[in-house]
């Protein structure tokens, strides 16, 4: 009997999970860089304002080397454990939309750029500052499709509405100014 509710609850939960879009996985990857691309998966900056978001390719690459894949596309910023939300959520950054491995679209208000292989690039302030003594910083890139979050934003599941097996991150840092402080 009991071999039999097991078997119930595992066809429950698998059920469950197959239904669940944050389980799909995505390909490809995601960089930071500078506004027009050239200087990819840099991962340290001046400033906020320096940092852009990009699929790649890194230098020397073809246009579609770590592309991912098409469609549309949330970003966020946290600490580097996910924690701390440092930009705003999800939707409210915009949609990025990917075509051909890279970038092609930007729906929002941040700052744009163009990359070498006529990608786009996204400027990834305004953000808040970071609590990691190091300047550390983690940006996130989900499908819209994974999202879950919905309004207000306390109702989110995963990190903000972003889920770990569904995303691309990558970890940036930000020098703090001259004389110490948290860096914008």
């Amino acid at each position: 009997m009991r071999a039999h509710f097991r078997a119930i609850g595992l066809g429950a939960l698998s059920v469950f999970l197959v239904g669940h879009p944050a389980t799909a996985g995505t390909s490809g990857a995601i960089f930071t860089t500078n506004q027009d691309g050239s200087f990819v998966n840099g991962n340290v900056y001046d400033g906020g304002d320096d940092v852009y978001l990009n699929g790649g390719p890194r230098a020397n690459r073809n246009c579609t080397a770590a592309g991912l894949p098409s469609g549309d596309y949330y970003f966020q910023i946290t600490d580097p454990s996910g924690k701390e939300r440092l930009s705003d959520y999800g939707h409210n950054n915009g949609v990025i939309t990917v075509s051909g491995g890279v970038i092609t679209l930007y729906a929002g208000s941040h700052v744009q750029g163009l990359g070498r292989c006529a990608d786009v690039t996204v400027q990834l302030a305004p953000f808040g500052p970071t609590h990691n003594p190091g300047g550390e910083y983690k940006v996130w890139l989900t499908p819209v499709d994974s999202y879950a979050c919905s309004e207000p934003a306390t109702l989110c599941a995963g990190t903000f509405g972003f889920f770990s097996n569904a995303s691309k991150t990558d970890n940036f840092k930000v020098q703090p100014p001259e004389g110490g402080g948290i860096p914008d």
